[in-house]
């Protein structure tokens, strides 16, 4: 069937292909109203954008955390610019003890408010609207990085 190196995966290819054509036909799809197929760097830069959210959340359930703009994750960088964006510095993510969810909270809340609350953490629908942002911040940081490679950083001490 197929010998030589490569071969297989050509086959493979090509029935892929003979198969969907089949398979539209009987469907009565016509090609066009297909969705475009996706790039190779939007799948990398999702599946990137995905693994730093969810370290970012793996390390949260251990202890809030709050992001940093000199991370090498992008979800650190992202949530430190969500922070600044929305004007709440001590924004993090951190175990919400009642439920076991991962959520946002304000570090830098009043005690009061907090006593009030029962806890630091923000309102579900801001806590779901925070996520959405995070993951379109995290996905922004990933593809800016994917650019190419930044020029290393030097402290002012170095000639």
């Amino acid at each position: 069937m197929a010998d030589k190196v490569g071969q297989i995966g050509q086959l493979v290819r090509t029935m892929a292909a003979q198969l969907k054509e089949a398979f539209q036909g009987a469907v009565g799809i016509e090609a066009h109203e297909l969705p475009p197929p996706r790039s190779h760097r939007s799948i990398i830069v999702d599946k990137v954008s995905r693994n730093a959210v969810a370290e970012l959340v793996n390390q949260s359930k251990s202890h809030p955390q709050k992001g940093d703009l000199g991370s090498s994750n992008p979800a650190y960088v992202a949530l430190a610019a969500l922070a600044e964006n929305r004007g709440t510095p001590g924004l993090a993510l951190g175990l919400r003890n009642e439920t076991g969810e991962v959520a946002f909270m304000d570090l830098n809340m009043a005690p009061a408010e907090v006593a009030a609350r029962g806890g630091a953490h923000l309102e579900r629908a801001d806590s779901r609207l925070l996520w959405r942002q995070l993951k379109k911040l995290v996905a922004i940081e990933v593809d800016r990085n994917m650019l190419g490679p930044r020029k290393r950083l030097r402290s002012l001490d170095e000639p």
